[in-house]
């Protein structure tokens, strides 16, 4: 007994200290990339940014196999275009290498939500690292869609040398919500098995001090098994980072954020994977507004979940500008309802194990939300792991509407109905000659 425990131990051991190695890789490599961008660059200090992460990447997932080191452009054959975001275009390729299906993301020279005369603006082949970086630390992860290459591209319009070489997964999960599904909510069976992939995927994230910042339908895949992977690393950040320009999907916006612009480390996650929750569930997003305002975005959420104490109203600081706060204040005067919650998702929608895992998330003051880690503990997870065990294809899972699906009948039932109808008719015939 004494023997097993201290092989338990001992492994224990040995997981803290190569996450504590990869973290200090981590920050000692997003170190170097800051001082990188600073001044003028050099081939040398590129490629030895680049050895840096295949070396993190292998540390942090040294079963998996890393992909060629720095493989020309011309080894991937592009097919399609998958996608066009603020960040940059994504195409589906075919590695001649290897014959697999890729997926490659290279950057615009600069994101949409960059100012004109935004003073922080960070060239392209500094924000390929970065995202290079953060998949690196995380890679292997069932739930984090995986790197397995930076591709040194000839130099071009968008001024970078680098794109980054990723596995394919598949649609995302807006495609198959909102094209596939025609906006037919999930039931709860699989907006849990959903939410256990994507809340283990930000666990390992946090686990690792990188907060994502955008966890949402568009950057969640689904995959041909029907798992999913969080992908779109586009406005992540790591802990111990400098400030770093960001503007998320406002309907997914952190209500402290939407007030004075900050956030707890985690606290935007959480929420994001909250509203993520509650998209599924209903089949469309609940805080969206026409506006595109702030102001109306915390309306929006107040308006969902109330706030009745004086602690809720305080949790966040005042608004940043006056126009905002006087909005806030006018609205919190005229209304005082409480959470409506409940009435989105009902108990014939969401169990009572399900709706606390919901509203865990999605707590208006940061510090009472659950957890990653947390979350996955509570019953609506533990208590259920019918789910947890991947469908034949994706097809019979994005297409699920309830949970009265009538499972196959077995060898054996047929058996029996085939032999109860024999019997029947040799009953009938008996009765006809009599």
């Amino acid at each position: 007994m004494d023997t097993d425990t201290d092989e338990v131990e001992k492994h224990a051991y040995d997981v803290r200290e190569a996450r504590d190695t990869v973290l200090l890789d981590l920050d000692n490599l997003m170190h170097e990339i800051y001082a990188h961008g600073e001044g003028a660059s050099t081939e040398e200090r590129e490629s030895s940014i680049c050895l840096a992460i295949y070396h993190l990447g292998i540390l942090a997932s040294p079963e998996t196999t890393m992909g060629t080191f720095l493989p020309s452009a011309a080894q991937f054959v592009e097919a399609c275009e998958l996608g066009n975001g603020n960040h940059g275009v994504v195409t589906m390729a075919r590695d001649t290498a290897t014959g697999e299906t890729v997926a490659l993301k290279t950057l615009h020279p600069k994101p949409l939500y960059y100012a004109e005369d935004d003073e922080a603006e960070l060239y392209t082949t500094h924000r390929v690292l970065r995202e290079a970086c953060f998949m690196a630390a995380c890679r292997g992860h069932p739930s984090l869609v995986n790197l397995s290459a930076l591709d040194e591209v000839p130099d071009s319009n968008t001024g970078s040398k680098y794109c980054l070489v990723m596995e394919h997964v598949g649609p995302s999960l807006c495609d198959v919500l909102y094209h596939q599904r025609g906006c037919k909510p999930f039931a709860e069976r699989e907006v849990r098995r959903i939410m256990r992939q994507v809340l283990s995927g930000a666990m390992a994230m946090h686990q690792r001090r990188i907060v994502h910042r955008g966890i949402n339908v568009t950057n969640v895949h689904v995959g041909d098994g029907g798992d999913v992977k969080i992908g779109g690393y586009g406005v992540a950040t790591s802990w111990s980072e400098l400030d770093f320009p960001f503007a998320g999907v406002l309907s997914h916006l952190a209500p402290e954020f939407l007030a004075d612009g900050t956030s707890d480390q985690e606290g935007l996650d959480l929420w994001s994977m909250g509203c993520l929750m509650l998209e599924l569930l209903t089949g469309h997003e609940q805080f969206a507004v026409e506006s595109g305002s702030g102001s109306d975005t915390l309306q929006k959420i107040e308006d969902v979940l109330g706030f009745t104490d004086k602690e809720t109203m305080e949790s966040v600081e005042k608004p940043v500008g006056i126009e905002l706060s006087t909005e806030v204040q006018r609205y919190r005067v005229q209304w005082r309802g409480k959470t409506r919650l409940r009435e989105l998702v009902p108990s014939q929608v969401l169990s009572d194990e399900g709706f606390r895992v919901l509203q865990g998330l999605l707590m208006y003051c940061p510090k009472g939300r659950i957890r990653a880690e947390d979350a996955l503990k509570l019953p609506w997870f533990t208590r259920n792991t019918d789910d947890s065990a991947p469908p034949v294809s994706v097809s019979s899972w994005v297409c699920v509407g309830d949970d009265s699906a009538h499972p196959a009948v077995s060898v054996s039932a047929r058996v029996c109905i085939v032999a109860l109808a024999l019997l029947f008719l040799v009953f009938a015939f008996l009765i006809g000659h009599s």
